[in-house]
């Protein structure tokens, strides 16, 4: 079971397969999806508890090689345009294998020293990439951006509530709210739920037409707020936002919170990415002026999922989300500093800084900010097709690589479009040929694509648009 000899022998034949299905799905073979019906799927995979082994080596790599890889999602086809997962780079890939073998838990410093240091390092990378250069830590990383979210609104909270709110509670008078774009990620939400406060508690701010919010509604928000007794918590503003990859006007939002000294949260889990590159990173101006960032790796940083950064301008702040005590991990001496666990919800966590620190010290930020203009350039393409063709509608230009449109179809009417939509949606999805998905914005169903594969071409954006046009059976 522990034999290095099997691990080295079946670990070559299991990159070999993996190899080969990598350079299969990056020249477009196979299909994207094999759709399969989830009810009788389950069945099908229903077996009793192995009390003895049922497989030696030699036939999980087959099960590996005939059902369980072909029947998942090919994350790095070229027709795979459907979510803001990753098609991560091969290296980044290798760097989980080490994680996982070498299995450091990173909950106190002993527990994974090395693993502790590259996050350190990752994260004085980010910070500098926002615009922060501290000689103090300001960050950590964690499993995921909700988790990310999570942490850096508990900081604000206790910003605001600056009494011993972790173990009292939240008092009932003055309630807190958070003001984000009606376009925020549900994560926002889902953490003012956790946090006691509600999600009644997130106040939507309007947004224009290209999808960002409005400076003017912001400051219409927080007014009502004030009239109403309420205390803004936090501020959370969206770089770039899950349906439409718009970037809220950072600068002008920043600015206002400074005036008004209100904690500026920016999720960035999609579009901080942009800050690699020098083509973009001016619709991020701004950025620097918020207290804490979140910056998703498993999305256009290209790693594997998942790793998120949650980044704050006052390192001080690294240490506010949790007060928690437990003598057998934490002394409450200056080691605490370098125990990741005193400042993330997770206790074990696995060496995530590894695959950032390979990606940037293999590629450096000129070659992973390549990566962003190639993906951010299929869609301003894509979008200018689909301007030129008369068949489709474009819902907005794209301000990341998100781009929503739909099919004109032969019915205007409302209800009878957003069908149309849908059935299309599920049409192309089920067939294996391309993978997108789509969003709903004031009623209506638009068809979206995230754009996350620079080998994707632009026939393969013809081939997508041709799909869309073939007749109904």
């Amino acid at each position: 079971m522990f034999s290095p000899e099997m691990f080295r022998l079946h670990g070559h034949s299991l990159i070999d397969l993996l190899a080969d299905r990598l350079s299969a799905q990056l020249q477009g073979q196979g299909a994207v999806l094999p759709w399969r019906d989830p009810v009788t799927e389950d069945t099908r995979w229903q077996r009793p508890l192995p009390q003895q082994p049922t497989l030696d080596a030699e036939h999980w790599l087959q099960q590996l090689q005939q059902d369980i890889l072909p029947g998942g999602l090919a994350i790095h086809h070229v027709r795979n345009m459907g979510h803001q997962v990753a098609a991560p780079l091969p290296m980044a890939a290798l760097c989980d294998l080490v994680a996982s073998l070498s299995n450091q838990a990173m909950a106190v410093y002993e527990a994974g020293p090395t693993a502790t240091m590259l996050e350190r390092q990752v994260i004085r990378w980010l910070s500098t990439l926002v615009g922060w250069d501290s000689p103090r830590l300001n960050g950590l990383l964690t499993s995921g951006g909700n988790q990310a979210n999570l942490t850096a609104l508990l900081a604000a909270r206790q910003r605001a509530l600056p009494g011993n709110s972790w173990q009292q509670g939240v008092p009932s008078q003055g309630r807190l709210c958070i003001l984000a774009s009606e376009h925020s990620h549900y994560s926002i939400s889902r953490a003012a739920g956790i946090m006691g406060l509600g999600t009644a508690a997130v106040v939507t701010v309007a947004c224009d037409a290209e999808g960002r919010m409005q400076p003017a509604a912001l400051q219409q928000a927080h007014a009502a707020c004030v009239a109403q007794g309420q205390q803004v918590m936090a501020v959370v503003a969206s770089a770039a936002c899950t349906p439409t990859g718009s970037i809220d006007p950072l600068g002008a939002i920043g600015l206002y919170c400074r005036a008004h000294q209100l904690w500026l949260h920016v999720d960035g889990a999609h579009g901080a990415s942009g800050l690699l590159s020098a083509r973009h990173r001016m619709a991020l101006d701004g950025i620097a002026l918020a207290d804490s960032v979140v910056w998703d790796g498993h999305k256009l940083l290209y790693m594997p999922a998942t790793v998120s950064a949650v980044l704050f301008r006052d390192p001080a702040n690294r240490h506010a989300a949790f007060a928690q005590e437990a003598s057998y991990l934490f002394q409450g001496d200056t080691m605490d500093d370098f125990n990741t666990s005193t400042s993330t919800l997770e206790c074990t966590k696995r060496m995530m800084g590894l695959k950032l620190w390979t990606a940037f010290s293999l590629y450096g930020v000129e070659g992973l900010g390549a990566l962003v203009d190639q993906v951010y350039g299929l869609a301003q393409q894509l979008a200018h097709k689909l301007a030129a063709d008369p068949a489709f509608e474009l819902l907005m230009a794209p301000q990341t690589n998100i781009v929503c449109f739909r099919h004109r179809g032969e019915d205007s009417d409302r209800h009878a479009m957003n069908a149309h939509q849908a059935v299309l949606r599920q049409r192309l999805v089920q067939s294996g040929a391309f993978h997108i998905t789509q969003v709903t914005l004031d009623g209506q169903i638009w068809l979206r694509t995230a754009l996350m594969n620079p080998f994707t071409s632009a026939e393969d954006l013809d081939a997508l648009l041709a799909a869309l046009q073939q007749p109904l059976q």
